[in-house]
């Protein structure tokens, strides 16, 4: 199991990023790394929502059970399917201060394919990192501030 770890400090306030975040179907329209983003509500602070994005070289798909807290200001996520055998997760958002967050990826994934891990994997793992720091470039357009 590989560990992905990013963060970023975001020009938003913590409950400003965490609807932008929350918001997945408008990555599609915001994020060039994102092809496509279905979401159905299950609940007030539960959806499904099936992704379709630029993976590396090609593309990687997947749906996924999401849980949004919003006192926590935190959204889990878990695949239900997809292209990797494990792939789950948190959004953590912190204030910093009034006009500024700390946005924080955490993910945990598996490929599947045991004998190619050790090439796969690390590639999955940088991929991952650059899709979310291309995300939330995009979503929070300003001089944001990365820290991987």
């Amino acid at each position: 199991m590989r560990q992905v770890n990013y963060t970023q400090t975001v020009a938003a306030s913590a409950q400003v990023a965490f609807e932008k975040i929350a918001d997945f179907k408008s990555f599609e329209s915001h994020c060039q790394a994102v092809i496509s983003v279905d979401v159905k509500a299950i609940s007030d602070n539960e959806s499904e929502s099936t992704w379709l994005v630029h993976f590396h070289d090609g593309k990687m798909s997947w749906s996924e059970r999401d849980i949004f807290d919003v006192q926590a200001l935190t959204i889990d996520f878990v695949q239900i399917e997809g292209d990797a055998d494990v792939f789950e997760g948190r959004w953590t958002i912190e204030t910093v201060n009034e006009s500024e967050s700390k946005v924080t990826f955490d993910a945990r994934f598996c490929m599947g394919i045991p004998t190619l891990a050790d090439i796969l994997e690390p590639i999955a793992e940088s991929a991952i990192k650059q899709n979310v720091e291309q995300m939330l470039s995009e979503l929070f357009t300003s001089n944001d501030k990365a820290v991987a």
